[in-house]
């Protein structure tokens, strides 16, 4: 005969309540039901991403290369900027 063994995890948590809008609260009903969560997983794993402290780097690493602009010397602020560098 096979034993069943079972337990519970309880986590130490606080409750967080917050005020939005119906359309906030639509959009996150719609995602988290795309990633297959609750809005509450949701809530806390955007949270978690927006107080995290990581360099700007790493924040934003996955943009570097999607700007295919060729700096334009024609701008002139641009032009502003080179002219008064006095490292050029």
């Amino acid at each position: 005969m096979a034993e069943s063994l079972s337990y519970t995890v309880y986590m130490r948590t606080t409750t967080l309540t917050i005020r939005t809008d119906e359309a906030l609260r639509q959009a996150l009903q719609l995602r988290a039901e795309f990633q297959g969560k609750t809005v509450s997983e949701l809530a806390r794993e955007i949270l978690a991403e927006a107080v995290s402290e990581r360099p700007l780097a790493e924040r934003v690493g996955h943009l570097r290369g999607q700007l295919d602009r060729e700096p334009d010397d024609s701008d002139s602020w641009r032009k502003q900027i080179r002219e008064r560098n006095w490292r050029r």
